[in-house]
């Protein structure tokens, strides 16, 4: 696997260039970083089994090697129920159900691109900071490369997600830390100046990775995508890979119009949507985050900035949820065959408030991005109430009669 020529990286919001080796994920001025390519306006979309394949010109690398690849993608986009349409009082909504990548999550898209960094570099370990998904994943995807992984996690990760990373063999590191935002910062700027890679939820190359589901999208629509797509948002670097893909298309040719996005926190954790809605320029930052979306929880992204100054430039949605609204749309998600983690759950209530202040139309086509599964924290649902009944052996006749 090679890397392509032309490939750099720069500040999401300066442009200032760097090299696309560069370790540290931000800019001298605390900038995030994103890839850039020469051409893009030249990409092609080719045929291909898989999905970097079809989209080679929009990617960093070439020579791809699938050895790496564990099936991520190709998640199916399943049409909102009567009961949620009823629900948000939409005529359409579209859930992305990226729990069904190989870790339950779509952090899969990210990491794999992380692999074929380190491949492409001859690195031998593979290092990630994470309160689960991500962590579970690259080490999912370090067994799969043969690389030796390193997780970092907060002391309050569930045990389901420690247990699903420790199978596949990698360090974890518990870190005790006031602040997950905090314990982040500094991981990642002691391993820089160590000459240690070690990739967050808003790395470039990740960012890299999920542009697959924006070009998976344009595929499942036929390139009518939906006008609005909700994402629970933490370190931002899902949305911006997202819209990052759906803006290279445009660039392309391919797309005549971009998604809006919907920025999606948690009321307890929104230092983004916080500051949205108060026209504010700066994440208004939050300290000792307690939310039972345990997979949003950055209170001081990086890339916050940014996904604000986007939110004002491209008049995108932004909305946050309580506790009590995201148990409740884990609940309503679930009695439709989906069974989420409560970050994913978030989407539903937003959207359902958004459409109450007419801020999205009844004929909008509205899509949720359900992140990850419920099966990564049972925490969250041990004190729920289930429909179980004690029966004899001898009485079981009973209940057909």
């Amino acid at each position: 696997m090679n890397i392509k020529e032309g490939v750099y990286l720069k500040s999401t919001l300066s442009g200032d260039k760097y090299s696309f080796l560069r370790l540290k994920e931000w800019s001298e001025n605390k900038e995030p970083l994103e890839v850039g390519l020469d051409n893009i306006a030249k990409a092609n979309i080719y045929d291909g089994i898989y999905l970097w394949e079809r989209f080679m010109d929009f990617l960093p690398f070439e020579n791809i090697n699938s050895n790496y690849s564990l099936g991520e993608g190709n998640t199916p986009v399943l049409k909102g129920s009567k009961n949620l349409k009823k629900y948000c009082d939409l005529e359409n909504i579209f859930l992305k159900n990226e729990s069904q990548n190989p870790t339950w999550s779509f952090k899969d898209r990210g990491s794999l691109f992380c692999v074929w960094m380190a491949k492409s570099m001859k690195e031998n370990l593979t290092a990630t900071i994470s309160t689960g998904n991500m962590g579970n994943s690259i080490a999912a995807y370090g067994a799969k490369s043969n690389l030796k992984t390193v997780i970092f996690l907060p002391e309050f990760t569930p045990e389901e997600k420690i247990a699903a990373i420790g199978i596949h063999g990698a360090k974890i590191y518990k870190v005790k830390a006031p602040d997950y935002s905090k314990m982040k910062k500094k991981i990642l700027d002691y391993a820089s100046k160590l000459g240690i890679r070690v990739i967050s939820g808003n790395g470039a190359i990740r960012v890299e990775g999920y542009k697959l589901a924006a070009f998976e999208i344009y595929e499942q629509f036929s390139g009518d995508i939906p006008d609005y797509i909700a994402v629970p948002t933490s370190a931002c670097g899902h949305i911006r890979g997202l819209f990052k893909g759906f803006k290279e298309l445009k660039k392309a040719g391919y797309l005549n119009k971009l998604p809006k996005m919907i920025v999606v926190q948690s009321k307890n954790n929104s230092p983004i949507v916080k500051a949205i809605k108060q026209n504010k320029e700066e994440i208004i930052e939050e300290n000792n985050v307690n939310t039972i979306a345990e997979a949003i929880t950055s209170g001081s992204p990086y890339g916050g900035k940014e996904i604000i100054k986007k939110a004002k430039k491209y008049n995108w949605l932004a909305e946050n949820v309580t506790e009590n609204e995201i148990v409740e749309s884990q609940k309503l998600l679930a009695r439709d065959g989906l069974f989420v983690e409560p970050a994913s759950a978030t989407t539903l209530s937003a959207v359902k408030k958004l459409r109450s202040k007419n801020l999205l139309k009844k004929d909008d086509n509205v899509m949720l991005i359900l992140t990850g599964s419920g099966l990564k924290d049972f925490d969250v649902i041990k004190d729920y109430n289930f429909n179980i009944n004690d029966v004899n052996i001898n009485s079981i006749g009973e209940w057909f009669a």
